[in-house]
């Protein structure tokens, strides 16, 4: 596969040298016709929209009735002004208050992973969804956390992404405390695999008995209006699908999109000579691939740990917390670049905050560190482990100057 992808950008990067009389759009119409690319920063699966259920999906979407003590909600880390993202390295989750910004001056929970834009997600192409690729279709089956999905009622592998935050403990269910608990800790915390479908379900039928409680009751009034009177989890999943597939519709087209189109002045001259460096000689469509922007594989850029991790001794070793092999250590899934330049900071910690920044480390993760220094001894001490994940294909990037770095900067800001 590196093999193929040098050849490929090899052939590119010959595209892009003075000895060919090919104007920027003569050489974008070919590196579009080899990458076999369309417009996709407003594509959905039209499948994925039921209006009765939508209805469903946007109650769900803001309410906090969902969460153990009633204080987070779908909306708290996908905010609309922010690009359905809460532009934080790390999301705050249980116990936080305010949005954005605000919710690192608040006592809620760190949940170690930075939190992605929903744009693009509802496109009949993502297959992989969350940081370590946790929800997985392959051959018709949706591989998670919570069993197959399809046998289990949901109807797409994004309903079964969308509900795995209500059932995990940081993000929705409750801080947990010797002296006191909520049903959604006692009743789903310690459930596993399908069970913790039968024991989401138990809590939402509790859910929906409270009175006296006017979020509850609007919350009810909503599916009553649909026509459900008792949800389960996949119900509800197929509800903020359906949601998020009608939200994100709703965008505007991108400058790259637009191009796509035949708009050959939807690009500037500058964003042009960055995008035939990005399908050429800097060797990010290596994993960038596609019009969605990703190979949905699983690459090491060597991102540093930081400070808070998803496993044991603070690390996120992620794609191998899912698959148990070595190997799989430090590598994430090659995040899709719709809206990047909305939706800073970059990584799966936030670690990088400015686009100039993370291409840079793609390039020579070294400056990075000079710049920024080891926030710890243990960075200092443990980065060589993490260093050696490093993709090879990161290996024939050819960018050499700045100029070239500040035009695939341009580039990204067309998608």
């Amino acid at each position: 596969m590196v093999k193929w992808i040098s050849f490929l950008s090899a052939l590119l990067l010959g595209i892009s040298t003075s000895t060919f009389a090919l104007d920027h759009d003569e050489q974008l119409k070919l590196i579009i016709d080899i990458y076999n690319l369309d417009p996709a920063s407003c594509d959905i699966n039209n499948d994925l929209i039921d209006p009765r259920l939508t209805a469903i999906g946007e109650a769900v979407f803001n309410t906090t009735v969902l969460s153990g003590d009633k204080d987070t909600s779908c909306s708290t880390c996908h905010v609309d002004e922010l690009t359905l993202t809460d532009g934080l390295p790390v999301s705050v989750g249980v116990g936080g208050e305010g949005e954005g910004p605000e919710r690192m001056k608040s006592n809620g929970v760190i949940v170690p992973r930075n939190s992605f834009t929903l744009f693009g997600r509802a496109s009949e192409k993502y297959s992989v969804f969350f940081w370590d690729g946790k929800i997985h279709e392959h051959n018709d089956k949706i591989f998670s956390p919570i069993g197959e999905g399809y046998q289990s009622g949901f109807n797409s592998p994004l309903a079964v992404a969308a509900v795995l935050p209500i059932l995990a403990r940081d993000e929705f269910l409750g801080q947990q405390s010797f002296f006191e608990s909520n049903k959604h800790l006692e009743g789903i915390n310690e459930a596993f695999f399908r069970d913790k479908i039968n024991a989401a379900n138990s809590v939402l039928n509790q859910i929906l008995k409270e009175k006296n409680d006017p979020d509850v009751e609007e919350f009810r009034r909503a599916l009553k209006k649909a026509g459900v009177n008792q949800p389960d989890l996949p119900l509800i999943g197929n509800a903020l699908a359906s949601f998020i597939a009608s939200k994100v519709s709703e965008c505007s087209p991108s400058p790259w999109d637009r191009y796509l189109e035949g708009d050959k002045k939807a690009l500037t001259e500058k964003q042009k000579e960055g995008a035939i460096l990005f399908f050429g000689k800097g060797r990010c469509a290596g994993c960038h691939s596609g019009s969605l922007f990703t190979d949905f594989n699983f690459h090491s850029i060597g991102v540093p740990q930081g400070e808070f991790g998803t496993h044991i001794h603070r690390q996120d070793i992620g794609r191998a917390g899912v698959t148990f092999e070595i190997e799989d250590r430090y590598k994430f899934r090659t995040p899709p670049l719709i809206k990047v330049s909305e939706t800073a900071p970059y990584g799966h910690n936030g670690a990088f905050s400015s686009l100039k920044e993370v291409i840079s480390f793609h390039i020579n993760p070294i400056p990075f560190f000079t710049e920024t220094g080891w926030k710890s001894n243990r960075e200092l001490l443990g980065y060589g482990k993490i260093l050696s994940t490093r993709s090879e294909i990161l290996g024939h990037i050819e960018i050499s100057d700045e100029e070239e770095l500040l035009l695939l900067t341009k580039y990204l800001e067309a998608l």
